[in-house]
């Protein structure tokens, strides 16, 4: 304890090293404000987090103790002491019953000795105050946060092999907490009991948004939202906005509706609420039904759930009238895998057009083309390509100019982390009769490839490639280590019909053969 006055207006205590004797010249009369440490001795210091939530719980006791005696309480994590985790309990406005609370504090952190009863008297209270913890309305919800936390996320699993008995009696109270979440200590202030996980919130849609972000102090807010659509592509789900792609949570969203039934198992009146009405599902044997079945067993309204996306793609709402889900296991694409996307998007289209009278093949009128435009063409399909890295794309020169027989240069995307970026180099050849490239039509191949460093070479052309040119290509790159990758006339109409945008670009006015 810090020195002060027998009449200082303000106290200073760490509860980790404070005593009773400390108190002895404290005039409780005078006192206006107090600094109260609370010590967090397991954090960070073990790996049992039945001990780290023995140590938010006697925090917790404590805080809440000392704010009743005060008119304001606010409290934060402390790191101005690097080798200590503790607490800072800030105290305004201090009443006269404060001092039996600072008193019952330092007993409990003192433990037992020459108080035995007491101490014993306090544990106790500490026990029923534990007893409690999810129906109380606590003055500093975020300690009580911070005990559920690493009790749902850690203590659990150790009680789980330590004492099964007790772990299922939790979970039989509380099923919420298997999945992850917990009734949050903030629901008093939200105005309905709302529950929280690692990463998401499921709040009811009572608690208006911004209040939400408010009361859990977040800096998002509802206006800067946009509206997102969530879609599943190759084993993977997705929500897409005007601005950005970014990955969908779908496992914590599920996690988050399974809790959401739990919260609502003793309303009769919407139970069992979440396993007829389930998300992103059709059952078309509900709508043939006959009229005299219950409304219970027909088929709820489909894609009912609302979808908002945060600009920066941290953040999914998803609302679907009776609570909101806010999910934060997320994260924007990059160039890379929207181009990935994109690509398994084009190939189920392709796939789907047969289905509907439609040719996956495109007959292109390459004669429609000149030169530039081909290789403008070849640029972008290089562009969209998920195997190559966009940023360093180059079109070099003017078609027919002095370019060293190259068009176009560009790194692929390194697979794993710390591979090196191979260059690759393209040659773009338009030919518009309906003869094949030959080995002829590329000369000084090799050296081209010396002169400029390539690790990979593709030619792309509108023609079928003739086979001498084959074995030319791969004598010279088999030689040499490189890579191949080429793109005939056959090639090139599949990619645009993955690539519709890049298709009515360069023939906007040829329909797709039918």
């Amino acid at each position: 304890m810090q020195d002060h006055p027998p009449h200082s207006t303000h106290l200073e205590l760490d509860l980790s090293d404070a005593w009773l004797s400390d108190l002895v010249e404290l005039d409780i009369r005078s006192l206006e404000t107090a600094t109260v440490y609370l010590p967090l001795p397991s954090v960070g210091s073990t790996n049992m987090h039945s001990d780290i939530c023995a140590d938010y719980l006697d925090a917790s006791w404590a805080a809440e103790k000392l704010a009743a005696a005060a008119d304001k309480a606010t409290v934060r994590d402390d790191y101005e002491i690097r080798h200590k985790t503790r607490l800072k309990l800030e105290l305004l406005g201090i009443h006269p019953e404060f001092l039996g609370a600072i008193e019952d504090s330092i007993v409990l952190f003192q433990g037992g000795d020459e108080r035995e009863d007491r101490y014993k008297e306090i544990r106790n209270t500490v026990y029923e105050f534990e007893e409690n913890l999810d129906t109380y309305n606590p003055a500093l919800p975020e300690i009580i946060d911070d005990y559920f936390a690493n009790l749902v996320n850690g203590a659990y699993y150790e009680y789980r092999s330590e004492s099964p008995d007790y772990y299922e009696s939790e979970i039989a109270k509380y099923p919420e907490r298997q999945l992850g979440f917990h009734k949050t200590a903030l629901s008093h202030r939200l105005g309905a009991s709302s529950f929280v996980s690692k990463d998401s919130w499921l709040v009811p849609a009572s608690v208006g948004v911004d209040h939400f972000f408010e009361t859990t102090e977040q800096k998002y807010r509802l206006d800067d939202f946009v509206t997102g659509t969530i879609f599943m592509i190759g084993g993977k789900s997705f929500v897409r906005s005007d601005e950005l792609t970014a990955y969908f949570p779908m496992s914590q969203y599920f996690k988050s509706r399974v809790c959401a039934s739990f919260a609502l198992r003793d309303d009769e009146d919407t139970w069992p609420w979440d396993w007829n009405d389930a998300v992103f599902t059709h059952a078309p044997f509900r709508e043939r039904l006959p009229p005299h079945v219950p409304d219970e067993f027909r088929a709820g309204r489909e894609t009912r759930e609302r979808c908002l996306v945060h600009p920066t793609g941290t953040l999914v709402i998803l609302d679907d009238d009776r609570f909101r889900h806010f999910l934060y296991d997320t994260a924007p694409l990059n160039l890379v895998a929207v181009k990935q996307v994109h690509e398994e998007l084009a190939e189920l289209a392709g796939s789907l057009a047969p289905l509907i009278g439609l040719s996956p093949s495109l007959s292109c009128d390459w004669s429609s083309l000149t030169d530039e435009d081909f290789e403008q063409l070849c640029y972008d399909l290089i562009f969209a390509h998920p195997k190559f890295d966009s940023d360093t794309i180059r079109k070099l020169g003017k078609s027919r100019s002095r370019d060293g027989g190259r068009d176009i240069e560009v790194h692929e995307v390194a697979v794993h982390p710390g591979a090196r970026p191979r260059k690759w180099l393209f040659q773009c050849k338009l030919i518009t009769d309906r003869s094949s490239l030959t080995a002829r039509k590329l000369q000084d191949l090799g050296d081209m490839l010396e002169i400029h460093g390539a690790e990979g070479f593709g030619v792309m052309t509108s023609a079928p490639i003739d086979a001498t040119l084959y074995d030319k290509m791969n004598a010279i790159c088999g030689k040499r280590g490189l890579s191949q990758l080429h793109f005939s006339k056959l090639e090139i109409e599949r990619a645009l019909v993955r690539y519709p945008s890049v298709r009515d670009r360069y023939f906007r006015e040829q329909p797709i053969d039918q």
